[in-house]
């Protein structure tokens, strides 16, 4: 796979779960994850994110054993195919993933607990840390206002970056995400404050991961369904990418692969 001049790598979300607040069927289905899997490498995927946790606002942790038994099937089959990330904040589940497969560990718990650290140190994947100001991955129980925001943010990734080296993981395996969304603000301006100046954190040459796809402040008037959010996604994706300019390697998490490949397409 050839990227693009941005040197954007695209992420193609599966959620293994039930409840997933865009795609959630309600129902429990392997066979339908590895079909979205699949089809999302056919768009143009370059990594695959593998979730059997959601953690939606209102959510509840399913569980190691629930939580691996729904993502693992998809690891199984996809993993010899294409760099596969497996987003858990459990060191468990990250250990057993790693184990099968696995490239990546996206941790949205932004706690860096010792024993997940170790646990990707030890094998040589790639590090995706999330800034997350809430005492519990499922809880929102924080929410940052506009004027302390971006510091709040710059100043954990300084910590976070030292933390992690500290336990082992190289600089050319850390992804800085700085969080979007209700897991930072309940206000819409936060999540936009970040989209307009993530370029000025202070990344590690692993890059920066931005997860903006389909997030309710990317609501627009009068949509049907959160899949209306895509082509905003989208250009959000071509933007960013474009203020890099290549500068660090950039992973952007979508639901809408194609889309986003075509909004990266060089004109």
């Amino acid at each position: 796979m050839q990227y693009t001049a941005f040197m954007a790598r695209i992420v193609g979300i599966v959620n293994c779960t039930p409840d997933s607040f865009s795609d959630g069927s309600g129902t429990i289905s392997p066979g339908l994850y590895i079909e979205r899997a699949k089809r999302l490498v056919d768009e143009g995927a370059d990594i695959l994110d593998l979730g059997g946790d959601s953690t939606r606002p209102g959510s509840t942790c399913p569980g190691v054993e629930e939580e691996w038994r729904r993502v693992r099937p998809v690891l199984t089959e996809m993993a010899p195919c294409i760099p596969c990330s497996i987003d858990t904040h459990n060191p468990e589940v990250a250990r057993r993933a790693l184990e099968n497969g696995a490239s990546y560990i996206n941790d949205i718990s932004g706690a860096l607990a010792p024993e997940m650290l170790n646990v990707v140190a030890q094998s040589g994947a790639t590090y995706i840390a999330m800034f997350n100001p809430n005492r519990d991955a499922h809880l929102f129980d924080q929410s940052l206002t506009l004027d302390c925001a971006f510091r709040t943010i710059t100043s954990w990734v300084e910590s976070a970056i030292t933390t992690m080296a500290s336990h082992g993981i190289p600089l050319d395996r850390i992804v800085i995400d700085p969080g979007m969304g209700a897991f930072v603000s309940k206000d819409p301006l936060v999540s936009w404050e970040i989209l307009n100046r993530c370029h000025e954190l202070p990344i590690t040459k692993g890059g920066l991961y931005i997860g903006c796809s389909r997030k309710g402040f990317l609501a627009l008037p009068g949509e049907s369904s959160a899949t209306d959010r895509d082509e905003r996604t989208a250009s959000i994706g071509k933007e960013i990418a474009t203020r890099i300019e290549g500068s660090t390697p950039l992973y952007l998490r979508v639901h809408n692969v194609s889309t986003q490949r075509s909004a990266l397409a060089p004109t």
